[in-house]
């Protein structure tokens, strides 16, 4: 795992529009696609540490839904599936704003009021939709996974994303047997859309 101070280098290369605001929402981040380099990587950081806090697999979720091809997003999912806990909508607010010599005391700021153990294993799930933006976005997340020694598995291109980001994150999450077979199906459909 790199330091905070490696993190911080790496972030220079996702820098920040100074003076922009995003808030994180219910449909997590939206914005024009050339605005969210930053959040992107910083997004990496955060689901990483969201992984280590719960010991569990998080969801990344590259993605505008509906909106123009212009535009992109990104959403964080909770290890069931659920949406991403209000106390970390809210770092992933403030991360998304501190401007670059802020960065640091924002990561600060969780690691001092969540107990993350940084030694653990973080793993995410990553997935995009097929607009072009998403490529490049896609990967300012893997640099941000990758800065905090996280590990991520796939990037489905499938209209299917979040069902099977979903799927994926409770059977990874829970470790059930019986969930094999709920699984089997959706999971060759991911495997399928990672080939691609």
């Amino acid at each position: 795992m790199a330091s905070l101070q490696e993190v911080l280098i790496i972030s220079g290369q996702h820098p920040k529009p100074v003076g922009l605001v995003l808030q994180y929402g219910t449909a997590g981040f939206r914005a024009k696609a050339d605005q969210l380099d930053h959040v992107m990587y910083r997004m990496g950081l955060l689901a990483v540490l969201r992984s280590k806090k719960t010991k569990s697999t998080i969801g990344v979720m590259v993605t505008a839904s509906h909106n123009p091809e212009e535009d992109n997003g990104v959403k964080l999912v909770d290890p069931l599936g659920e949406m991403l806990a209000p106390a970390w909508e809210a770092y992933a607010t403030q991360l998304a704003n501190a401007e670059e010599h802020d960065l640091k005391s924002a990561l600060t700021n969780i690691l001092v009021n969540e107990p993350v153990n940084l030694q653990e294993i973080a793993r995410i799930v990553l997935g995009r939709d097929t607009r072009p933006s998403s490529i490049n976005l896609a990967q300012a997340v893997v640099d941000g996974v990758t800065a905090l020694g996280g590990t991520y598995q796939g990037m489905c291109q499938s209209q299917d994303d979040n069902y099977l980001l979903k799927i994926t994150l409770t059977v990874v999450s829970k470790n059930v047997e019986c969930s094999y077979f709920k699984f089997s199906i959706p999971m060759k459909l991911y495997m399928y859309c990672i080939m691609i």
